[in-house]
């Protein structure tokens, strides 16, 4: 059948105006990459501010009010085809009576559900009770794995074939440098050797196992360093371990390290770190293997499924001997070391963003069609 004019889609950006959050940092290089390749959309970008991201330079972009009624209401009188919502909750406006709709959801409720003494009771009942209701008016759900996918099917009593994976991908920034860039060391005052961890402090990744595997790690090499990316992890209870440990002088916390830095810093590390207690994907595991840098990480829910062999993967997350037998292990055996690189450098061609976004272009369609 002929159609006058394309197709109307929206997809609210919210996420990426409130930074790299995980969230943000997926839909910021799905919708890159969904306007570089898209010929059969007129496609919005939805938000509720404006925003200096280079995104809305190179696409429409409609404001509304932070009212889910009044935007469900503006959203109406547009006239889209089809809303994409990343994120859904309790203030996306899905009050359209026409409008087909689709929405990302990372990690299932299996957070908020498992590990709902991090969450508190408010999150989880919205989680348990509030979205479920939200869930079932979309036409397709987009997801990062096969694990978040079961925690909807699970969590949510959503339809199994109207959920469509769309993985993450390590960006192209992180590759492998042909020289090792050892001059980085000096800007963040870092001596020898050193273990990588990056996250934002929270309990979710599991900070204490890191510590109390880099103490017992300590006991057996003197020399090692730890150095931590990302803010938060100068608080209190930190701090007052380090000291009380005597580890100062092994302990590096950076705050905020730039993307290029990241890149520097994991191509020189001997270890990156990342025993988190709950991933519905765990970009930064694929990161470290796209900078040739040995991984280690946790059991939990999407990560084995995303690295495969490529990592070591502890049994026990919440065990610090068995994380610092594993640093041991790798920093002690070479070989070990070089398959491990080797490994990560060829799971990463597996997970590509321009292949995501042809998956929710096709799926679009697929729900205009219907």
């Amino acid at each position: 059948m002929k159609r006058n004019r394309k197709q109307k889609v929206g997809i609210i950006t919210r996420p990426i105006d409130q930074g790299m959050s995980g969230s943000g940092f997926h839909l910021k290089h799905l919708v890159k990459h969904i306007l570089e390749i898209n010929d059969r959309f007129d496609i919005i970008l939805i938000h509720y501010v404006k925003n200096e991201n280079e995104l809305y330079k190179n696409a429409k972009e409609l404001i509304i009010p932070r009212n889910p009624l009044l935007a469900s209401l503006k959203l109406e009188r547009e006239k889209f085809d089809l809303i994409h919502y990343s994120p859904l909750n309790i203030l996306s406006p899905i009050w359209l009576r026409k409008t087909k709709k689709v929405a990302t959801i990372h990690g299932g409720g299996g957070s908020q559900i498992l590990l709902r003494h991090i969450y508190g009771k408010v999150k989880l009942f919205r989680t348990k009770f509030i979205r479920p209701f939200y869930v079932k008016k979309m036409d397709y759900i987009f997801t990062v794995s096969n694990t978040s996918k079961n925690l909807i099917i699970k969590n949510y009593g959503y339809d199994e074939s109207k959920i469509v994976i769309t993985y993450n991908a390590a960006d192209d920034d992180f590759k492998l440098y042909k020289q090792k860039p050892f001059e980085i060391k000096k800007r963040y005052g870092i001596e020898g050797p050193y273990i990588f961890h990056l996250s934002r402090f929270s309990e979710r990744k599991n900070p204490w196992t890191i510590l109390n595997a880099f103490k017992i790690l300590t006991e057996h090499k003197k020399d090692i360093k730890l150095v931590i990316g990302g803010n938060g992890w100068q608080n209190k209870e930190i701090l007052e371990f380090i000291r009380k440990n005597k580890f100062e002088n092994n302990i590096i916390f950076t705050g905020f390290i730039p993307r290029e830095d990241v890149v520097k810093l994991l191509n020189i590390a001997e270890i990156f770190v990342f025993p988190s207690l709950f991933e519905g994907f765990g970009i930064p595991n694929l990161e470290a293997m796209a900078c040739g840098c040995p991984v280690i990480t946790s059991d939990a829910f999407a990560i084995p499924e995303i690295v495969d062999n490529a990592a070591l993967i502890l049994d026990n997350k919440k065990d610090p001997s068995e994380l610092a037998n594993k640093l041991i292990k790798v920093l002690e055996d070479e070989n070990l070391r070089k398959n491990l690189i080797a490994k990560g450098l060829e799971r990463v061609k597996l997970y590509s963003w321009k292949e995501s976004a042809k998956t929710v272009l096709e799926t679009y369609e697929k729900s205009l069609e219907n």
